[in-house]
């Protein structure tokens, strides 16, 4: 009696599944820096060893180093607009999961940022690679990931038909195997890709109060390098500070001094907790001082521990006083 292979390894908060026992396919990390430490600690305790990012729009590479440095990471690039994927591409990328999982320990994880495309039609031709039928690759992504479109299929099948020399009547069948396959398992892509967004929300924005001297030195950071990164010394992570949040830049002396995105997790220093943000917009005749926020917003009050969320109130009335500062300064506004 055959033995039965024992079940994949569940995943409950990494967006990811596993469709063989070394294979999983999935989308990206929270943009939530504390539910993404959680995600990739239940990765490795998954087996997970290598990552593979697909995103052409962002990478992972520094959050991967910082928290699990021991976890291989290939940067493997393509966009998501409906174009033709070369098979030069799923070449590099099948060599490169051949060679890692030569080590019978190691387990890939190959994701985008939905997991919905990219992801799964490039473990679509990783699985092809190794020996599976078109329809047994297929019915194994769809069957543990069922959020799946795997919209670049043919691309990468015929990357696979190219690289095995298959004749006319091989591709024939692989490609009909496909088609047949597609209208056996049709999915709304535009109502999977809706309900995922629905979910992902907007980032959130923050306000640092710089300490005394910061605005100069944020002033000589800039005019040495137009959008540096910066470290900015906060209290405490909050559970909602996520990777390309807005921070506003509050001198307490005059006002908002400029605007930033984060770029990376806060690291402990010997002088505390530290955020990483690149510096987007730093301009003094941009700049919104107190008595304009108070104009514009009465009432409506910065600064408080670091970092401090804004409120819808303080969003509008910065939004609101930019725009005066751009009319004062002569700008189209």
């Amino acid at each position: 009696m055959p033995s039965q292979k024992p079940p994949l390894p569940d995943l409950s908060l990494a967006n990811a599944q596993f469709v063989t026992e070394r294979i999983a396919v999935g989308g990206d990390l929270a943009p939530e820096f504390s539910l993404a430490r959680r995600q990739l600690q239940e990765l490795v305790e998954a087996g997970i060893t290598h990552i593979a990012d697909l995103r052409d729009e962002w990478n992972d590479a520094e959050v991967v180093g910082f928290w699990a440095p021991q976890v291989g990471y290939l940067y493997h690039p393509v966009e998501d607009a409906g174009q033709r994927i070369p098979g030069d591409w799923f070449e590099a990328l099948n060599s490169w999961v051949a060679t890692v999982l030569e080590d019978p320990g190691a387990k890939v994880l190959v994701h985008c940022h939905m997991g919905v495309n990219r992801g799964p039609s490039a473990a679509f031709a990783l699985l092809l690679g190794q020996g599976m039928t078109v329809r047994q690759a297929l019915t194994a992504i769809r069957g543990n990931r069922p959020v799946a479109v795997i919209d670049y299929a043919d691309d990468a099948l015929d990357w696979h038909l190219e690289r095995t020399g298959a004749d006319r009547y091989a591709r024939a069948g692989a490609r009909r195997s496909l088609t047949m396959w597609r209208r056996a398992n049709e999915i709304d892509k535009l109502d999977v890709i809706r309900q995922i967004r629905a979910g992902e929300g907007g980032g959130s924005s923050w306000c640092v109060t710089l300490g005394h001297g910061g605005l100069a030195e944020l002033g000589a950071l800039v005019e040495a390098s137009p959008n540096p990164t910066i470290g900015l010394g906060i209290d405490a992570e909050p559970a909602r500070l996520a990777i390309r949040d807005e921070v506003v830049l509050w001198d307490d002396a005059g006002g908002v001094a400029g605007f930033g995105w984060v770029v990376g997790p806060p690291r402990e220093t010997d002088g505390g907790l530290v955020l990483p943000i690149v510096v987007m917009g730093f301009n003094p005749d941009y700049l919104v001082p107190s008595e304009i926020l108070e104009m514009v917003a009465p009432g409506v009050e910065f600064g408080g521990p670091n970092p401090t969320l804004l409120t819808d109130a303080q969003v509008m009335a910065l939004n609101a006083g930019l725009r005066v500062m751009v009319r004062l300064s002569g700008g189209a506004g």
